[in-house]
């Protein structure tokens, strides 16, 4: 049964990062930014919690995971959230 669910975490966790990715490359055609920054801001919250998940349950690729969902989440504050060369970032936060 253990095997079972670590596929299963396994398997959705490969398929919400390919979503990621999509929403990243498919974001300039989006007509609100928001909308982009919450689908990634979503998909990378369900990843690391499906991580957490498979740590839990012993999985393999455990750390592999963990990292990629990690530098998914920095990409995230990295497009959205910082300036860039005297540019206001996309999103304000304040």
């Amino acid at each position: 049964m253990k095997n079972n669910t670590n596929k299963l975490i396994q398997r959705t966790t490969i398929t919400l990062q390919t979503l990621y990715l999509i929403v990243i490359f498919i974001s300039g055609t989006i007509p609100n930014i928001y909308i982009a920054f919450w689908m990634s801001a979503i998909l990378n919250i369900l990843s690391l919690v499906l991580n957490f998940a498979n740590i839990f349950y012993k999985g393999n690729f455990k750390f592999l995971f963990l990292l990629i969902t990690m530098c998914e989440i920095l990409l995230t504050l990295f497009i959205y959230l910082l300036p860039e060369a005297g540019t206001p970032a996309p999103i304000k936060l304040f």
